[in-house]
């Protein structure tokens, strides 16, 4: 007599039905059972795999106890045991078909019954994908973005293998579609960025007991990962393109170079620029709700940042928004040409792999700026002036110090105007210690040639 090692799990589909799965040869095999009974998952507890004690659920227009609900999940655990029993006692590993075909027997289901086991096994891989998509619109309330992001994994995975299935879904299938996207021309990055996305759907599956096979999970592609480039004007290169005069014919470009600025003066994102109103602004800056977070955030406004809203103050919209904003991809076309004109050509090296192979690129500024660039400029910038990086998290809506590590590692500029600090501050010193050793005659002759100075200040402007 061989001893077969299995385990069963108890869950709530989508559906609320109650099923029970069992896996066994070495978590080879797995076949679920709909045990024709659904629960309450507010009354339902997912360590214990049963409903509530004492709880009551409603089945169609019938209430149910939970005595009766636990009474038929040990029914469907009696039966498992016996039928493993059964086949260990004639030395025989039994096959999925096998086992459902003999715990349904000693249940004693009917047709209609087995029916809607077969529906719940022979689901494909796609239409689990396409049950996870509508679960995480549900109970994660996914935005389309993210959407997008599972739907071009899928993409991705079926162009790799237009046959791919659970049973193949392993980690020989990992390798593959990790040499598919290199064979593809797929960067390091964003392969890593992809399997990622994928493995969240695996382990989706297998937290509802799935057969997904644990080496699919568990597979690392290894390849070498360069750091991102921030990309981000210097402070002075934003002045530049600030105050550059375009011609006259070049008045879309000098837009989209104002929206530019205004997203660096302010460190809003695209989508929270396009739906910038009038009610936003308030006496304490912009106020609002991010669209990408859902954060509340407010940001103080700046006098550069005021010059552009009184530029375009004048402006109507049909739906009250503040600039005159096109789509993200246009915007990020007309941006370019912009940075051009006004002469941003400074040289960028983008540095990244492809497989095994490096690439070092150089770019010019213009040739990669976009509209998100806009905020890191600000937050760079923000940390270059001493501002505390606190400071500029509430403004931004970052949640950690982790994920503003990057602009502070990659801000040369910052680091060098810090120490700069040390400078303008023993400078100060000497000059107060200075005066301090003035005496009266000498402390009015400075407050004239000071104050000769103002006044040819004054005369020029």
């Amino acid at each position: 007599m061989i001893e077969i090692k299995y385990n069963c799990r108890t869950f709530l589909n989508a559906r609320n039905q109650i099923v029970v799965r069992v896996r066994w040869n070495k978590k080879k095999s797995e076949v679920g059972f709909s045990t024709g009974m659904c629960a309450d998952p507010l009354k339902w507890n997912s360590e214990t795999q049963r409903p509530l004690r004492g709880s009551t659920h409603i089945i169609g227009k019938e209430k149910i106890p939970s005595r009766i609900i636990n009474n038929r999940i040990d029914e469907f655990l009696e039966a498992i045991e016996n039928a493993f029993g059964e086949y260990a006692l004639h030395n025989q590993v039994p096959t999925p078909s096998e086992l459902k075909e003999l715990v349904n027997e000693l249940i004693g289901r009917n047709k209609s019954e087995v029916a809607e086991d077969n529906e719940e096994n022979e689901k494909s891989l796609e239409d689990i994908f396409k049950k996870f998509l509508r679960v995480g619109s549900l109970e994660r309330n996914w935005t389309e973005k993210v959407h997008y992001k599972y739907e071009q994994i899928w993409k991705q995975l079926t162009k790799c293998d237009p046959k791919v299935s659970l049973e193949t879904l392993d980690k020989n299938k990992m390798i593959e579609l990790k040499d598919w996207f290199v064979k593809n021309g797929y960067r390091n990055r964003t392969i890593t960025k992809q399997f990622r996305i994928l493995k969240s759907f695996l382990r989706w599956m297998k937290a509802n007991s799935y057969p997904v096979q644990d080496s699919a999970i568990e597979y690392q592609p290894h390849l070498t990962v360069t750091k991102r480039n921030v990309t981000y004007l210097t402070y002075k290169e934003l002045m530049q393109f600030f105050n550059y005069k375009f011609p006259a014919h070049l008045k879309y470009l000098e837009r989209a170079r104002d929206l530019f600025c205004f997203m660096s003066f302010t460190a809003l994102r695209y989508s929270d620029l396009a739906q910038l109103k009038k009610a936003h602004i308030t006496s304490k800056g912009i106020d609002l709700y991010t669209k990408k977070t859902s954060d509340h955030i407010t940001i103080p406004i700046i006098d550069d940042a005021q010059k552009l809203l009184d530029k375009y103050a004048d402006y109507k919209s049909e739906d009250g928004c503040l600039f005159p904003v096109t789509s993200a991809q246009k915007l990020n076309d007309y941006i370019k040409l912009a940075a051009k004109e006004a002469g941003l050509d400074r040289e960028v090296i983008d540095t990244y792999y492809i497989g095994t192979r490096r690439y070092d690129v150089v770019h010019k500024f213009h040739e990669i700026i976009s509209c998100h660039d806009g905020r890191r400029t600000f937050i760079c910038c923000s940390l270059a002036f001493g501002i505390p990086a606190s400071v500029v998290m509430s403004i931004t809506g970052h949640k950690d110090y982790e994920s503003m590590k990057p602009y502070i590692e990659i801000a040369n500029e910052t680091k060098r105007l810090e120490m700069d600090k040390w400078n303008g501050k023993k400078l100060k010193n000497d000059i107060i210690e200075a005066i301090d050793n003035f005496d009266e005659d000498k402390l009015n002759k400075m407050y004239e040639y000071i104050l000769d100075l103002k006044l040819a200040h004054i005369s020029t402007d």
